[in-house]
C-alpha cells in the first residue's frame, strides 16, 4: 500500500489500536492510542520498537510551523511485520515504557536461496477535500455591509451621517469585471508525489542478506508543503558455526520537510499567518496581485499586510502569495538506526544473546522571513537555525532456556537492558538584514541572539525475567518480572517493580470437547486471562524530580534563583491491567474470533499539583503522583475466509473496540485541569473527576431569539440571557428576555458538554482475488465522541472575515426561526469566538473509505526468458468517501495533535486530502 509512513497503513487493521491523522500537513505525527488514553500529563504514545531498539517518536521539529515525524524515516516497504502488544502481561516485559502499549516492527531479512531483485514505484496526486463553501465577492460585500448597518442602528446612530453605513466596496479589473478572488486557488494545489525503491535479497546456508534503497518525493496539497526521503538499509545474518551466530542491521536516511504555517499544528491555531485560516477568511473582493504584477500589499511602511482594495476597513492578515514566496520553514533529518548482535548456543536449549543498537538522529530546523514587505517579519527580516542531536543507544543481553520433555514445554529468559538518551540542541536567531538579498543564516544581519538551546540526558536500566510453561500444548502459563530504574524520577523512587502473569487453556484440545457435537461447528476454543503491572516514567522533563536554579542578580550581586521545585519522591505512574478473553475458530477455522475484555487502572498519575503562593514555588506547582483513572472496555476481532471457489476468493477482517475512560482522582481537592488550544483564552477542554480526560467544556446556548435575532445563552442558574454585541449608550449587552439587564456570561457559566475521546472505533478490511486481479477495501470508523468545531465560529465571525454560505440564513426579520443570529459588525461572541459555545459542539461519528486498491499481476508465461519473475500494477485511492454529520474539516482533525488534555478540538485546521496512486511492482 503506498503510504508516506507505516502508521498510515496500520489504521483500522488491529483491534484496540486507534490511529488518526490530525491534519493533512505532510509528515505530521499521527495520534496513536492503544486502548485509550493512558496518562494525563505524560505521553500516551505507544513504545515503538524497530528490530529490537526503542526509537524516537512524536514531533522532533523545534519549529511549530513545520512538523517532523521520525516514523517517516523508516521506509514502509522494508517492514516485514508489525505486532501489537496490548495486555499488561505481554507489555510488561518492556516495563517502564510500555504503559501505552507496544508496536514491534520487524524489517525484512534475507532468506536462503537465489538472489532476488525487486522494484517498487508509484506516483500519486492529492487534492484538498471538504473545503467549506464561502461567500463570493458580491455576497461578501452585501453581508458585511448589512452587519455594518445593523451595528450603526443598534448603537442608536441610524441617522448619524458621520457613522458609515457601508465599509465594503467593489473593485474592478482592467476589463471592467468585478474582482473575485478564490483564495483556495492561492493556498491549495494538486500535490504530485513519487516513490521509488529497489531491494536485493538472498542467502546461503550460512549467510542471508537484505539490501534496499528508497527515494520518495512528495508534494502536499498545501502550497510549499513538501517531504523528501532518501534511505538505504542493509540487514545481514551469518552463522559463523553451528553454535555462534552474528546479525547486523543498519538504516541510514535523510529526510526533508517543508511547510508554510498551516495553522494546524499544536500551538499555532488561529494565527493570522495560518494557511487554512487565511483561505477561509481573506476578503474575496481584493486581488492577489496589483495590475503591474506586484503583490497586493498595503501601501505603508511596515511588514506588508494585504491591501484592502476599496474597502475602508484595515485587515491584519497577509497576502498568502507574498507570504509563501518570502518565508520558509524547514526541518531536515540525518539519521542512523543500527544494531549488531550475537547469539551463542551454550548447551542444548541454552542460548546467550546480546545486542547493541543505536538511533542517532540529527535535525536541522530553519525558519526564514525575508526583509521584503509581505513576509510577516516585523524586524526587517529574520532567520533562525537550530540543530538538535538525539543520540539514543541500547544494550540488551539475555540468557534463555527452551526445552521440551515429553508433554512438557518449558522456557525461561533472564536479561539485562540499559538505554541512554543524550539530547542536545543549539541555535541562533538573527534579524535586521543588511540587504533583502540575504535569505540564509550565513548572510549579513544586524542582531543575533541564542535560540533553541538544550542539553539533557536520561537513562533507563532494567533487569527482567520470564518463565513460560505449557502442558500438552493445552495448558499455558507465563510469569514475568522486571525491575526498572529511571534517572528522571526521584532519588528514593527511581526503581519500580513490574510484571505479569497469564494463563491459557486450549479447551478444544480436551478429549471430551472433541467428542462433543459443538466441536463440529466451534472447532477451536482457547480461553485466556492475564494480569500485569507496568510503569510509565516518560517525563518530558529529564530532570522533573530535581530542584533547578537559574543564574540571577540580587541588586548587582550574582546569585541563583529557584526555577523548579523538586520532588525526591516522584515515582512511576503505574497501570494494573486485567484481561480476559477467548480465541475461537468456527467451521474448521474458516471464521476466527478474538474476544477480549480489559480493565486498566492507572494510579500515581504525575500532575502539576497546585501549591500555596506563600511557599514561593515557581509557578505555584510541583510534580506529584496524585491522580488516577481507568480504561475499561472490550475488543472483537473477526477474520473470515468468506468464499473460496475456483479462481475467486474473498477474505475479510472486522475489528471493533469499545473503551470507557474515567478520571477517578486528581490533585488536592480534585481541582479541574483546563485544557487550552494555543492560548489560554481558548479553553475548550476540562479534565474532571468522574468524567473522561479532556472532556469538552462550553457555554450552553438556546438558539436565537426569533423576536430580535439575539443569541440566547443559559447561565449557571439556568436563566436565559440574550446578547447583542452593540447596544445604544446606557443599555446592557446582556439582558434577560424581558429586557432587564443581566450579568455577563463568563467561564463560570460553562458546563461539561461531553467526552472528546472516541468510545468505539475499528476497521473493516475486505480482500478479493480473481485470477490475476486483486482488490482490497479498507473501511475505518469511530464514534461516541464530540468535537468542538471552532472553524464554524470562524466562518460566522462578524469581523472583516469572509464567511461560509450558511450566514445567508441569518436572522433578518421578527418571527424568523434560524440558528444564526442577526449580523452585527465586529460581533465575536454570538457565534463562539470569544468563548466556546455548545452550538459549535458536534458529534464525531464517522465511516471512512480509508483505502481502495485494485491490482493486476501479469501472468508469468508472458515473461519468457526476460529474467522477470513478477510484474504487478495497481491503482489505489485513499480517503475516497467520508460519511459523517460533522461539518468541520474532518472528524479526526485535532488542532492539539496527541495532547491528552485537549483532544477533540478543530480550530481552522487543514483537513485530510484525497489521493489517487498508480503503482508498479517488479520482481527479478
Amino acid at each position: 500500500m503506498p503510504v508516506q509512513s507505516f502508521d498510515q497503513a496500520l489504521a483500522g487493521r488491529a483491534a484496540g489500536v486507534s490511529i488518526a491523522q490530525p491534519n493533512g500537513v505532510l509528515n505530521n505525527p499521527p495520534v496513536i492510542r492503544i486502548r485509550g488514553v493512558n496518562s494525563i500529563s505524560l505521553s500516551s504514545y505507544p513504545l515503538i520498537v524497530v528490530d529490537g531498539i526503542p526509537i524516537n517518536t512524536g514531533n522532533v521539529s523545534s519549529d511549530s510551523n513545520v512538523p517532523n515525524n521520525p516514523l517517516s524515516d523508516i521506509n514502509p516497504a522494508d517492514i516485514e511485520s508489525i505486532d501489537v502488544l496490548k495486555d499488561a502481561a505481554s507489555t510488561s516485559i518492556y516495563g517502564s515504557r510500555a504503559a501505552a502499549g507496544v508496536l514491534l516492527i520487524t524489517t525484512k531479512r534475507g532468506k536462503e536461496g537465489r538472489v532476488k531483485v525487486g522494484y517498487e514505484g508509484w506516483v500519486g496526486v492529492t487534492n484538498a477535500v471538504r473545503l467549506p463553501k464561502l461567500l463570493n465577492a458580491q455576497q461578501f460585500m452585501d453581508i458585511k455591509n448589512e452587519a455594518v448597518l445593523n451595528a450603526k442602528i443598534l448603537n442608536g446612530k441610524a441617522n448619524d451621517e458621520n457613522v458609515p453605513s457601508q465599509q465594503f466596496f467593489p473593485m474592478y479589473n482592467a476589463d471592467g469585471s468585478l474582482v473575485e478572488t478564490n483564495w483556495y486557488d492561492v493556498i491549495y494545489r494538486t500535490g504530485v508525489s513519487q516513490n521509488h525503491g529497489v531491494n536485493v535479497t538472498g542467502g546461503s546456508k550460512t549467510t542471508n542478506y537484505y539490501f534496499s534503497a528508497n527515494y520518495s518525493d512528495q508534494q502536499g496539497f498545501l502550497v510549499n508543503n513538501n517531504f523528501n526521503r532518501k534511505a538505504v538499509r542493509f540487514n545481514i545474518d551469518h552463522s559463523v558455526t553451528d553454535w555462534f551466530k552474528l546479525r547486523g542491521s543498519v538504516n541510514y536516511n535523510t529526510s526533508f520537510n517543508r511547510s508554510p504555517n498551516s495553522g494546524s499544528l499544536p500551538g499555532n491555531a488561529q494565527l493570522i499567518i495560518g494557511a487554512a485560516r487565511m483561505a477561509m477568511t481573506l476578503l474575496p473582493n481584493v486581488p492577489v496581485y496589483n495590475a503591474d504584477g506586484s503583490y497586493n500589499l498595503r501601501e505603508v511602511v511596515g511588514n506588508g499586510t494585504i491591501g484592502n482594495g476599496k474597502n475602508t476597513i484595515i485587515s491584519s492578515y497577509y497576502n498568502p502569495a507574498a507570504l509563501f514566496a518570502l518565508s520558509r520553514y524547514t526541518s531536515e533529518n540525518d539519521r542512523v538506526i543500527g544494531s549488531f548482535g550475537a547469539t551463542l548456543k551454550l548447551a542444548k536449549g541454552l542460548e546467550f544473546s546480546t545486542t547493541y543498537a543505536l538511533d542517532r538522529l540529527r535535525t536541522d530546523n530553519v525558519a526564514f522571513l525575508s526583509a521584503e514587505r509581505g513576509s510577516s517579519s516585523s524586524s526587517n527580516g529574520n532567520v533562525t537555525n537550530v540543530t538538535a542531536l538525539r543520540n539514543n543507544w541500547d544494550w540488551t543481553s539475555t540468557l534463555s532456556y527452551d526445552r521440551r520433555f515429553s508433554h512438557h514445554h518449558f522456557a525461561a529468559l533472564a536479561g539485562y537492558d540499559v538505554q541512554k538518551f543524550d539530547n542536545s540542541a543549539w541555535g541562533a536567531a538573527q534579524s535586521q538584514a543588511a540587504d533583502s538579498y540575504f535569505n540564509d543564516y550565513q548572510g549579513s544581519w544586524g542582531t543575533i541572539t541564542s535560540s533553541g538551546n538544550l542539553l539533557n540526558s536520561r537513562s533507563y536500566i532494567s533487569y527482567f525475567s520470564r518463565v513460560t510453561y505449557d502442558l500438552k500444548d493445552r495448558y499455558f502459563f507465563t510469569v514475568n518480572f522486571r525491575r526498572d530504574g529511571n534517572s528522571a524520577l526521584g532519588a528514593s523512587t527511581k526503581f519500580g517493580n513490574f510484571g505479569g502473569v497469564s494463563a491459557g487453556w486450549a479447551l478444544s484440545e480436551e478429549t471430551f470437547y472433541k467428542n462433543a457435537a459443538l466441536a463440529n461447528v466451534l472447532n477451536n476454543v482457547k480461553l485466556r486471562a492475564s494480569w500485569g503491572r507496568v510503569g510509565n516514567g516518560n517525563l518530558t522533563n529529564a530532570y522533573g524530580s530535581l530542584e533547578l536554579y537559574n543564574s540571577s542578580l540580587y541588586g548587582s550581586a550574582a546569585t541563583w534563583q529557584l526555577n523548579q521545585a523538586g520532588n525526591t519522591n516522584l515515582g512511576w505512574e503505574t497501570s494494573q491491567q486485567t484481561n480476559i478473553g477467548a480465541d475461537l475458530g468456527l467451521f474448521n477455522n474458516r471464521i476466527q474470533l478474538d474476544l477480549t475484555y480489559f480493565n486498566n487502572n492507572v494510579d500515581g498519575l504525575i500532575l502539576n499539583a497546585p501549591q500555596s503562593p506563600s511557599k514561593g514555588i515557581p509557578d505555584n506547582v510541583i510534580l506529584l503522583n496524585v491522580g488516577s483513572m481507568y480504561n475499561r472496555g472490550f475488543e472483537i476481532g473477526i477474520n473470515a475466509n468468506i468464499l473460496r471457489k475456483g479462481d475467486f476468493s474473498w477474505t475479510a477482517n472486522l475489528n471493533y473496540s469499545h473503551v470507557q475512560n474515567k478520571v477517578t482522582a486528581l490533585g488536592e481537592g480534585n481541582a479541574d485541569i483546563i485544557g487550552t488550544t494555543s492560548t489560554s483564552s481558548n479553553s475548550f477542554n476540562v479534565t474532571r473527576v468522574g468524567y473522561s480526560v479532556g472532556s469538552l467544556y462550553a457555554t450552553k446556548t438556546d438558539g436565537v431569539n426569533p423576536e430580535n435575532g439575539r443569541r440566547i445563552f443559559i447561565n449557571a442558574k439556568g436563566e436565559r440571557v440574550q446578547y447583542s454585541s452593540v447596544v445604544a449608550p446606557g443599555e446592557s449587552n446582556y439582558t434577560y428576555l424581558d429586557g432587564r439587564a443581566a450579568p455577563a456570561i463568563s467561564s463560570a457559566d460553562s458546563y461539561l458538554v461531553g467526552n472528546a475521546l472516541p468510545k468505539w472505533y475499528g476497521g473493516f478490511v475486505n480482500n478479493f482475488k480473481y485470477r490475476e486481479f486483486d482488490v482490497s477495501i479498507n473501511l475505518t470508523y469511530a464514534g461516541g465522541n464530540y468535537i468542538y468545531n471552532g472553524t464554524k465560529a470562524t466562518l460566522r465571525d462578524q469581523r472583516y472575515f469572509n464567511n461560509g454560505v450558511d450566514v445567508l440564513n441569518r436572522w433578518t426579520t421578527p418571527g424568523q426561526i434560524t440558528d444564526i443570529p442577526r449580523l452585527v459588525y465586529n460581533d465575536q461572541t454570538s457565534n463562539g469566538n470569544t468563548f466556546p459555545i455548545d452550538a459549535n459542539v458536534e458529534k464525531g461519528d464517522f465511516l471512512r473509505l480509508q483505502n481502495l486498491l485494485v491490482g493486476y499481476r501479469m501472468p508469468s508465461r508472458l515473461f519468457g526468458k526476460t529474467g522477470l519473475s513478477s510484474v504487478r500494477v495497481y491503482l489505489s485511492g485513499s480517503n475516497l468517501f467520508l460519511l459523517t454529520k460533522y461539518t468541520g474539516a474532518d472528524p479526526e482533525s485535532s488542532s492539539n495533535s496527541n495532547n491528552n488534555t485537549s483532544p477533540g478540538v478543530e480550530l481552522n485546521s487543514v483537513g485530510l486530502g484525497r489521493t489517487f496512486t498508480l503503482g508498479l511492482n517488479v520482481g527479478f
